[in-house]
C-alpha cells in the first residue's frame, strides 16, 4: 500500500478520495491545497497542509499525489495544480474504477482519474484527465492532456480531442473530427463537425409550454 496525498479540498476531491480509499490498495494520508484555501488543520479527518509546506511534511520520495481538482477555469485551475506538484517532484497515482470497461489494457498517462466508463479498443488517454460515469470512448480516440470528461459523454472512434477540454454531461461527437484545445462542448450538444481552439458549444435550449391542470397525463 503506497501512501497518497490529494491535493484538492473540494467536492471532486472528496469524491475522488473516497473511490481511492474504498476501491484501491493506495493509502491515503493527507489533504493539500494552497495556502489561501487552508484554514483549519485537518480534512475529512486527515491532515490538510498547504502545498507550499507539503514537501517538508511528506516528501516527494515517500508519497504520491493524486490532483483531484474539478474543471474550474476551463480545467486551467487543475492544470495548474498539477504542473505545480510536477515541477515541485511528485509522481502520480491513477484510479481506474473496477467497473471500468475495455477489452484492451487502458493506455493512460498520469494523474488520471477513470469511474465506470466504457473504452473501445486503441483509445489512448493522456495526463491529469478525469473521466466520469457512463461514457463510451470510441475505438481510435485520444484524449489530450487536462481534459474532463462529464457523465453520460459519447465520443466517437477516430476523434482526436486537444488538451484542456471539457464535455458536459450527455453530450456527443461523430467520428473522426478534432475538438481542438480549450474547447468547452456544453450539456447535451451533438458536435458533429471538428471545433476551433477555445470554442464554446452549448444546445438550444429546449422549448417550455405551460399545460394546464390535468394535462400532465
Amino acid at each position: 500500500m503506497t501512501k497518497l496525498i490529494i491535493f484538492g479540498t473540494g467536492i471532486m476531491g472528496d469524491l475522488i478520495a473516497e473511490h481511492f480509499i474504498h476501491q484501491s490498495d493506495w493509502d491515503v494520508v493527507a489533504y493539500t491545497a494552497d495556502a489561501d484555501y487552508v484554514e483549519r488543520d485537518t480534512h475529512n479527518g486527515l491532515p490538510l497542509v498547504s502545498f507550499e509546506d507539503i514537501a517538508t511534511k511528506y516528501p516527494p520520495e515517500e508519497v504520491r499525489m493524486f490532483v483531484g481538482m474539478s474543471y474550474g477555469k476551463a480545467n486551467a485551475n487543475r492544470r495548474s495544480a498539477y504542473q505545480r506538484a510536477k515541477a515541485a517532484g511528485y509522481e502520480f497515482a491513477s484510479f481506474i474504477s473496477p467497473h471500468a470497461r475495455s477489452l484492451q489494457p487502458i493506455v493512460h498517462g498520469d494523474n488520471v482519474f477513470i469511474n465506470e466508463s466504457t473504452f473501445q479498443p486503441n483509445t489512448v488517454i493522456g495526463n491529469n484527465i478525469i473521466i466520469w460515469s457512463n461514457n463510451v470512448i470510441g475505438h481510435n480516440t485520444s484524449i489530450g492532456d487536462h481534459c474532463f470528461i462529464s457523465s453520460g459523454t459519447v465520443i466517437s472512434g477516430g476523434v482526436r480531442v486537444g488538451k484542456s477540454c471539457f464535455f458536459g454531461v450527455n453530450s456527443s461527437c461523430r467520428d473522426h473530427i478534432e475538438i481542438a484545445e480549450g474547447s468547452v462542448i456544453g450539456a447535451g450538444t451533438t458536435v458533429l463537425r471538428s471545433t476551433k481552439p477555445h470554442q464554446l458549444l452549448i444546445a438550444p435550449e429546449p422549448t417550455a409550454l405551460q399545460l394546464k391542470p390535468g394535462q400532465e397525463d
